[in-house]
């Protein structure tokens, strides 16, 4: 049931209790039921205006897709085929210590030349391994 079915079921109830003679309570209940209109009313605009964002978001969402497609046309077809092959692919690290320093870190073998130094990340001497 939505608010607007729940608000006039209820102003239905009200109205059946003919509360005519209670000037106080009817004044009450005109007021509250004029409050709950209000706040239907805010909700479907709410509502509106999500759809509205809903569908603008969708709009971006196609255009990027085509701007990505017409960059690189394997993005989305290769990129997920892809995906397996990166977790076989493990990096490779290796630990060890500073001799400057003493303090202990990991590097990958890979991103270095045999005779390049490594630096220490945390004094910043370059040693060689």
């Amino acid at each position: 049931m939505s608010a607007r079915e729940k608000i006039a079921y209820l102003r239905g109830l009200i109205e059946g209790q003919n509360l005519s003679e209670n000037a106080g309570l009817s004044k009450f209940h005109d007021a509250l039921l004029g409050a709950l209109d209000s706040l239907a009313e805010e909700l479907d605009k709410v509502s509106d205006a999500q759809d509205d964002l809903r569908e603008y978001v969708e709009d971006l969402e196609d255009d990027l897709m085509e701007i990505h497609s017409d960059y690189d046309p394997e993005l989305f077809g290769a990129r997920y085929a892809d995906e397996d092959d990166d977790e076989d692919e493990e990096e490779k690290y290796e630990s060890t210590t500073c001799p400057a320093c003493g303090r202990d870190f990991s590097y990958q073998p890979d991103a270095y030349d045999e005779d390049e130094d490594l630096l220490c990340p945390h004094c910043g001497q370059p040693f060689k391994q």
